[in-house]
This record gives C-alpha cells, structure tokens and sequence, in this order.
C-alpha cells in the first residue's frame, strides 16, 4: 500500500502539473484594468512592486470594490503568491464541497480539508495561516478554526494567497494568509443571478440529500453601485465507501444535518472623482439539526474504559440533543479612499467582526483533580479511590463569542531615490478582540440513561477560561525600489504592540471539584476527611508585549520568460491567552511573564517562468523559531527555549497541449523538527501537511464546456510516531496515504450553465489527516464515499 502511493505521488509530480499557480503571472496592467488599488495591503503594510515579467498572462476579472483585497499586485511580490479566481472557485464548489475542500485542491502547501467544520491543524509551511475575509481578520488570538466555515463558496469573487510567514500583517500570519475576497458591483446596469444545486451519495439515500438555492441582485449607476448575494445550503448525511452513515465529529463538529444562510452585500459611493467610500456587509448562519449521534458502546465504556473497548463509529439514530452546534459570523468593512492628496494615496478602513459557535456536547473529567485533593488530605488507597473517583465525570457543552474592531489607515507615495523609482507605504492600525467562552452542563443522569444520545442543560455554567481583551497596535514602513527595469527590492519594518487584559474568573476544574465533593454520593467521605471544598479564583491580570518585525525580499528578471526571487520576512505569534488559562488552577497569577511573543524567521528562494504553452514554478523554504509555547504538569503556561525548523519545497506545472486541453499539477512537501534533550525530533501531522500532490486534466469544448479529471494524494509517513517515542508528552499518530479521483464539468446551456461533479469517483475508503492525527478512537471517522453534485446558474 505504502510502495502504491509513492509511485501515485511520482506520477503526479513528474508526469501531470496542475494550474495552481497560472494566477502568479497576472501583469500589472492586467490587475490595474480590473480592479482599483487595494487598499487593504496598503493599510496593513505595504505592496511589494516588481517589475512586470513578460510571461503570457491570465487576466483575473478583480471587480471588487470594497477595498479589501490583499495587494493590487500580490503576483509580483517576492514570495510564493497565488490568486485563484472565480471562475476555478466555480468549478470546484458544485455539490456540497467546502471552502476547505476547494482551497486544499487548489493551494499546494495548504494542508488537506479535515472533512468536518473545522479547519484545526491546516498549516502552511509549518506554521498557522490567516484567514481574512475581505480583508477581516478571521484569525484572531482567539480562534475557533472555523474561519474556512465563513461564507458560501459561490459568493467568493477570488482568492488571495501569499505562503510563509510575513511582517506584513503583523501577529498571526506565521505560515502566511489567505484573504477571501467577496463579489460587489462594479459598472453601469443591472445584474441578476439564480442558482440551484442538489447533492447526493452514491446510493442516493434520502438522508444524504442536500440542495442549494442562491440569488443575486446588483445595480451600478454613475455614482452609487451595489450588490447582494443570499444563499441557502442544506446538507444531508454522509455516507463512507460501504454506504454507511458517518458517525458526527464529536470533537469539532461537522456539516451533516445542517442548515446555512449566507449573505454577502456591497454598496459603493463615488463621492469625487478621487474620493471613494466602499462598504462590504457578510453574514453566515448554520445550524444542525440531526437525528444521529455517535455509539458510545454499552454503558458508555467508549468514554469510561476508552484503552478497553474501541468505537464502532457507527453513526446511531434516536439523538436528542437540546442545544445542538452552530456556528455565526457577521463582518463589516466601511472603507475610504482618496487617491489624490498631496500626490499620495489615502485609504481608511474600519471593520467589525462578531464570531459565535457552539460544539458538541462531550464528557469531561476531573478524576485526576480529584485524585490529587484526596491523596492531599490522606487517602491513597487505590481501590477506594477507584470507587470515589467515578463520580468526577461530568458532561459539558462549549460555546464561544469572539468580537473584534478594528481601524487602519495608511499612505501610498510615489517617489524617487537617487534616480530610482519608489514606493513609499506608512501607516499604523489599532485592533481590539473581545472573546468569552463558557460550558453549559448537561444533565449527566439523562445522558447516561440515552447512553450518550440525549444531552439537555441542567443549568449549570462553567468559565471555559477568563473573558479576554486583547488591543493590537501597529505601525509600519516600507519602500519598493526599482533598481533597473529588471531588478527590483522591497523592504520594510513593522512595530507591532499587544496587550491583554484578562477579568477575574473561576476555572472549570475549580467548580467541577466543588460540586464533586458536594455531590451527596461523595459529601460523606469527604467529611470524614476534613475536606470542605470551595472553588477558588484567578484574579485579574493582564500581559504586555511588544515585538519589531523586518522583511526584505528582492526578484530579478533573467530573461524575458524567466524570474527568480528571494525573500527573508518575520512572522509573529501569541499563544491564546484564554484557552491557555482555561485549566489553570485557583491562585495561577495572569502576568506577562508567563507568556511571551514567538517570532518566526521565514526564507524563501524560488523561479518562475513560461515558456510556450508551458509555465512552471518552483520554490523552497526555511523557517525557524527558538521559542514554543507548553503547558507544564501543575497548569502552568511558559515559552521555553525549544527550537524548532520547518523547510521544504514546492513547485507547479501546467502545460496547454492544444486550445482544448490542458494539463497540470503540483507537489509540496514539508519536513520539520523540534529540539528535545539536544535531539531534534520529527513534528507530527498535526503541524506539517504530508506530502501531498495534485493533477488535472481538462478538455475544453468550443462553446464554453469543459470536463476535468482531478487527484489529491497524501503521502503515508509514520517518521514522527518512531522518532517521538523519545518524547513522554508526545502524541504523534502515523499517517496512511490516500489519492481520490473526482470529475467536474462545466456545460454551457441556450440559457444558463449546469455545473457537476462526482467526488472521489473510486469510492476510496480512506481518513483525512485530520480524522487519523487528531483526538482519540471517536475521531477516526471514515472520509465520505462517491458523493453528487448538480447544479444549474442562470444570468439575467
């Protein structure tokens, strides 16, 4: 098996190319005739302007104004960047294929979609990614990984990469960001669009059904110009390769059963003819509503005795539960711009976020709290505590509120340096994210007696860490110099400024043990043993740092075909204060101390280059930090001097063998180790994507149809899981590779287009990274089989 999917990965790499990275090559007059400046780059740092290489150009049609996209030149900065345009977007979402199902298709050192809402452990090069939708932080210090679950695929005008860590954006881009750009309305006239879908699994079960209905309406005029776009998504079940149910991920959640709503709105006033206001509106709702739960086994032993009893992971019918997992965003950008002031350029954006979710209800326990209490007051005797501590068993139900707001202002002027022309970018930004997060208890008689199906709240609450504010200052400047018409620099500095303030709170474990040793079943023992136990709190605090990040990056043009770039640039992370506080214990002190900021140092050296109907790239990459953050055995939280380096390679191929087809693929893959004791120790799956490839091949017909044949393979790799048994707290799992196959096609009716697909057309049994690495035996959950997609798109 092993020995198969090294030879699949061969194959895609040297034999098919795949058009991830076509975008890169978009020239300056191809964005400038499509798009306005963008002010969000120019807001939070800088544009990198290379010169235009004469490579063969795929014009992106980048017609959103609402100032948000990453940078009007993003393909021409010195790094690893990619625009994925709407009409690739479009192809990929039909059926019910997510954000993350498409943008791991489509981005090759992007980790592969988990499968479930949740995007926990997608990494770039290593590192973590931000998510910016318009331009809005969707990553914050406090993240629920759901920012990929934000808004419905077919309201996405484009996609913005740029791969490794970057001073650009300040805090959070330590493995680069992915901006999700929105449709609005640019032009004169009227605009209309409907669109309906269905999906289905291959045995066409009722319950996997799901279907899609969409709207659009916009309107431009001489001065004012807008949009809305609403769709509604419902999702059925999946169903594995042997067309049984998939239990839910009872961990992060999943689609299965669910209901969505997705509103994605613009307007736009020209107020001068240099002066414009741009405002963009998102609003994402989903909600489960499912009948299913997952099998506990008998008397819940899954849970109970989880080392004696595996899961079946059957997914069982009969759940009931109270609360069930949603997820809501809402996001609003308002924007200025003024192109004309003393020669410079203005833009002002302000933007709000509000993020809330809520996960599956799940067991929790505080035996090993408890445990340590007893042998304090003097009971040790193991088979006594085995009948105490049964009782510490608790079930609870997370549910987070993340806001945040923010301003950033800066300036774009045109100059000259010794004869040189130059860019100048400057500008500051403030933020401030405002999370809470608690546990709502759950009735732990009903959940026993439904083992496991019925959860309902009994009216308890539980801190699930400190209500957290967290301001962000910062302030950047940089300079982009044409050196000669071919050889091109850019370098900047960025200071940047956290502060957090946490409210005094009690941790859960502090309530769960007061109502242990209250519990009238244990109250009795605990009163021969003197104990009276009160929760206890941890007081206010608050943390204060600061960090000064420098990038550098230069490109040179060889030839009129053929670019080379390098670029070193620092990226910068925080742990999440609030859920590193979540399992602390009463008297923990909350100081800047405990926590201090990482920075990465990120090196990148690549080429790209087209050469008649064939373009290609290819780029390394080293990235390195001499700090992590680690939880200690008595619930503390410290950075430690534990180094750890991530490098790998990636590279693209595409190929137009006639004006009907085309061929291409990619393959990225990353290596990394952490220094334990002086041994530098493979990182696991969790951290680094295996190496993972992609293929197409697509024939185009003449009037506008296409059929495509696609492949994702991950490589097995079980290096981590051998070389970490050298580390007690490690939990690294092997990983087995898969490769799946899907179809898509695009047909172009008298009226309208219909768009299919087939997804993993062998019917591949087969676990995402996500479902083999991640959590325990419950989370081992089989990848859908065949799975449908239809739909149809009309203009009017």
């Amino acid at each position: 098996m092993k020995r198969h999917h090294q030879v699949a990965l061969s194959f895609l790499t040297l034999c098919i190319s795949q058009q991830l990275y076509a975008q890169n090559n978009v020239s300056a007059m191809d964005i400038a005739s499509n798009t306005m400046l963008s002010e969000d780059l120019a807001v939070n740092a800088v544009s990198s302007e290379l010169p235009n290489v004469t490579l063969d150009t795929i014009t992106v049609t980048a017609t959103a104004r609402t100032g948000t996209a990453l940078a009007q030149k993003i393909s021409e900065m010195p790094a690893v960047t990619q625009v994925i345009t709407e009409n690739e977007l479009q192809m990929q979402a039909t059926g019910n294929r997510t954000t993350g199902d498409i943008l791991a298709q489509l981005i090759p050192s992007l980790g592969a979609s988990s499968g479930s809402t949740s995007n926990y452990g997608t990494t770039m090069h290593g590192r973590p990614v931000q998510f910016l939708l318009n331009g809005v932080p969707l990553s914050g210090s406090r993240s629920l990984s759901r920012e990929l679950n934000s808004i419905d695929p077919a309201q996405l005008e484009r996609v913005e990469v740029l791969s490794g860590a970057t001073s650009i954006y300040g805090a959070g881009a330590a493995g680069g960001l992915i901006n999700l750009v929105t449709k609005s309305m640019v032009g004169y006239g009227s605009i209309r669009q409907t669109r309906v879908g269905v999906s289905s699994s291959r045995n066409f079960d009722s319950d996997s059904v799901g279907y899609h209905v969409g709207q659009t309406l916009g309107y431009g005029g001489e001065r004012v110009y807008g949009r809305l776009d609403v769709d509604y998504d419902r999702k059925g079940g999946k169903f594995d390769s042997h067309d049984n149910r998939i239990s839910p991920d009872v961990n992060q959640t999943d689609q299965q059963d669910t209901e969505s709503l997705s509103v994605n709105g613009s307007l736009g006033i020209e107020l001068t003819d240099s002066q414009r206001l741009d405002l963009a509106v998102t609003y994402y709702n989903d909600e489960q509503d499912t009948d299913y739960g997952p099998d506990y086994g008998k008397n819940l032993q899954v849970l109970l005795k989880p080392k004696k009893l595996p899961p079946s992971l059957k997914a069982i019918d009969g759940a009931n539960v109270e609360n069930e997992p949603y997820t809501t965003k809402t996001s609003v950008n308002l924007n200025y711009n003024n192109d004309d002031i003393a020669g410079s350029n203005l833009s002002v954006t302000g933007y709000y976020r509000d993020e809330k979710g809520r996960f599956y209800p799940s067991g929790k326990s505080a035996a090993d709290q408890a445990a340590e209490v007893w042998a304090t007051n003097g009971l040790t005797d193991k088979d006594t505590l085995g009948k105490l501590l049964g009782a510490a068993t608790f079930v609870t139900q997370s549910e987070a509120d993340i806001e945040v707001m923010g301003l950033r202002a800066a300036m774009q002027t045109d100059s000259e340096i010794a004869g040189k022309k130059t860019l100048f970018s400057y500008g500051a930004d403030f933020e401030r994210e405002k999370s809470e997060q608690t546990y709502e208890g759950q009735d732990l008689n009903m959940f026993i007696a439904s083992n496991g199906l019925s959860a309902q709240t009994n009216g308890l609450t539980y801190n699930g860490g400190p209500d957290t504010t967290i301001d962000k200052w910062g302030a950047f400047v940089n300079a982009d110099i044409d050196i000669t018409d071919k050889w091109h620099t850019s370098a900047g500095v960025r200071y940047q400024k956290l502060k957090a303030e946490t409210a005094t709170f009690t941790p859960i474990y502090e309530q769960l043990l007061e109502e242990y040793f209250n519990d009238p079943s244990i109250s009795g023992v605990s009163d021969d043993y003197g104990i009276d136990y009160q929760a206890g709190q941890v007081e206010k605090g608050n943390t204060d740092h600061d960090k000064t990040l420098f990038n550098i990056g230069t490109s040179y043009q060889l030839t009129p075909n053929d670019q080379v770039f390098a670029n070193f640039s620092q990226g910068f992370t925080t742990a999440d204060i609030q859920r590193a506080l979540r399992d602390v214990r009463a008297g923990f002190v909350v100081n800047s101390d405990n926590v201090q900021p990482i920075a990465i140092d990120n090196y990148e050296l690549g080429w790209q280059g087209k050469h008649g109907n064939t373009a290609a790239r290819l780029s390394g990459f080293y990235n390195k930090s001499d700090k992590t953050v680690r939880f200690t055995n008595d619930y503390t939280v410290e950075v430690v001097d534990t180094d750890e380096r991530v490098y790998g390679i990636e590279g693209s191929l595409s190929h137009d063998i006639d004006d009907q087809w085309q061929v291409g693929g990619s393959v990225a893959y990353t290596r990394g180790q952490y220094d334990k004791d002086g041994d530098w120790l493979e990182l696991d799956a969790v951290r680094l994507t295996p190496l993972k490839g992609t293929a197409f091949a697509q024939y185009n017909f003449d009037k506008g149809s296409n059929v495509r044949l696609q492949a994702l393979a991950i490589g097995g790799d079980d290096k981590a899981f051998k070389d970490q048994q050298k580390d007690p707290d490690s939990s690294a799992l092997p990983v087995t590779g898969y490769m799946t196959l899907d179809v898509l096609g695009q047909v172009k009716m008298p009226v309208g287009r219909v768009d299919y697909g087939i997804y993993n057309l062998l019917n591949k049994d087969y676990l995402t990274v996500y479902h083999q690495t991640t959590y325990g035996d419950l989370n081992r959950l089989p990848a859908s089989g065949t799975t449908y997609g239809l739909s149809y798109t009309v203009d009017y």
